[in-house]
Order: C-alpha cells, then structure tokens, then sequence
C-alpha cells in the first residue's frame, strides 16, 4: 500500500527551537509563505516586524503540532514586533534542509 505521507521528523523542546531559529535566522535559510505573505498582507506585518521577534531572547513557544501530510512539526510562537505589539507566527520547520517558514502571522 503506498502512501503520501512522509515519517514524521522529531518534535523540537522549547531551547532546541531557539537553537534552530537563530542559526536559520543567522543563515538566511527562512521565508513566509504564499500565505503568510501574499493572503494576509492587509495585517501589516512586515518581515523586519518577523525578525525582530524571533531575535528576542524571550519569545514563548506556545504550541507545538504535527503536520501529518509533510511529517513536519509546526511552532506557535508569541513574540512582538518592531513596535512592541503583539505578534503571532506559526513556523513550519524542517530539519532536513535546516529551514523554517512562516506559514502564517497574526
């Protein structure tokens, strides 16, 4: 029987996902998704209003949630902004090509 669905990568902890963001941040090796980017352009957020919040030290993981089709993990992350506002992401993260994307920002 064949199926679509990949073996799940493993769940990161609270210090292993900062590890994980900042060596992405640091590489280059993020970007926001169709989603993110183009669908909720009206809530002006920008990518430097991203960065900024997941440079903080003091960002909190909210919630961790298995996407079961990709077999990747996604990560409610509660941060702020340039302008110290509330922000929201959820990152999907892959830890085969050392990556994360933003696939959406509230």
């Amino acid at each position: 029987m064949s199926s679509s669905h990949k073996e799940p990568q493993r769940c990161l902890g609270d210090q292993e996902l900062r590890e994980f963001v900042r060596y992405a941040r640091k590489h280059g090796l993020w970007r926001e998704s169709f989603h993110s980017e183009v669908e909720r352009a009206d809530r002006n957020i920008s990518p430097d209003d991203i960065a900024y919040g997941l440079d903080r030290e003091d960002w909190t993981l909210e919630k961790s949630e298995l996407n079961q089709i990709r077999g990747q993990w996604k990560y409610k992350i509660r941060t702020v902004d340039i302008e110290e506002e509330q922000l929201t992401l959820l990152i999907g993260v892959d830890l085969e090509l050392r990556r994360f994307e933003v696939i959406s920002k509230w």
